[in-house]
């Protein structure tokens, strides 16, 4: 797992939620479905909680 994991799955769902701000026609469902691809993987939850274990999560 590379240490940057979180940081990628932001850019990845900001990317996904770009595109749906964009005009033009939506697609809401495809936009849940591919914020769910991208967040909900166990690898990057594993991440998420060994950062916050270490002390490394920012909240501002």
């Amino acid at each position: 797992m590379k240490p940057d994991r979180v940081r990628a799955a932001v850019k990845q769902a900001q990317a996904i939620l770009a595109s749906y701000v964009e005009p033009g026609s939506r697609d809401g469902n495809k936009t849940i479905n591919d914020l769910l691809d991208v967040l909900d993987d166990e690898e990057l939850i594993e991440a998420m909680e060994r950062e916050d274990a270490q002390g490394t999560g920012r909240t501002e």
